[in-house]
């Protein structure tokens, strides 16, 4: 048995529609309308915040994606990660969550509203088990996977990676 099995069934941890497993593990009681630095209300009558664990075992990667709200991720256990994102700005960055400071790797770490990103694990075996928290509170109107082909129209230079990831079977 996978050693990460241990972590699905203590936790209850379901399917993620990105790949991998969660588990929602908070969510705030405090709502409100949340507004950006300008002043704008962006998110209307919003609980302020929530997290979910993750599990990402060697065989599935997390498809691209993105989110309306910033979305925090912290490393617990297991293989670090490689978090692919992608913006008009700065082209693709690679972020290695993970414990080991020395090699580079950050044990947090903020992707910012709006990014696409993926990720997949360093090594060819074993698991992560992350966390990830989310301003305002995750709902899935927020939430967008990626169209490969748009998404590989829109950065060509990464269409590789775009594919890989993307077709990757889970």
């Amino acid at each position: 048995m996978e050693e990460y099995r241990l972590y699905l069934d203590k936790l209850n941890m379901m399917p993620h529609p990105e790949g991998g497993f969660y588990k929602r593990n908070w969510q705030s009681l405090i709502n409100g309308d949340l507004k950006d630095a300008q002043g704008k209300v962006v998110f209307q009558k919003r609980l302020i915040g929530s997290s979910i664990l993750y599990l990402l075992p060697h065989e599935m990667v997390c498809k691209w994606h993105r989110v309306k709200c910033d979305e925090m991720w912290h490393f617990y256990d297991g293989t670090a990660l490689n978090i692919y994102l992608l913006t008009p700005q700065k082209g693709l960055e690679t972020v290695v969550l993970g414990k080991d400071l020395k090699a580079g790797q950050i044990p947090q770490f903020i992707v910012p509203n709006q990014t696409w990103f993926a990720a997949e694990l360093v090594s060819p075996a074993g698991f992560t088990f992350c966390g990830c928290t989310l301003w305002p509170a995750f709902s899935y109107t927020d939430f967008e996977m990626a169209e490969c082909v748009s998404l590989a129209d829109d950065f060509p230079k990464y269409k590789e990676l775009i594919q890989r990831i993307q077709n990757h079977p889970q």
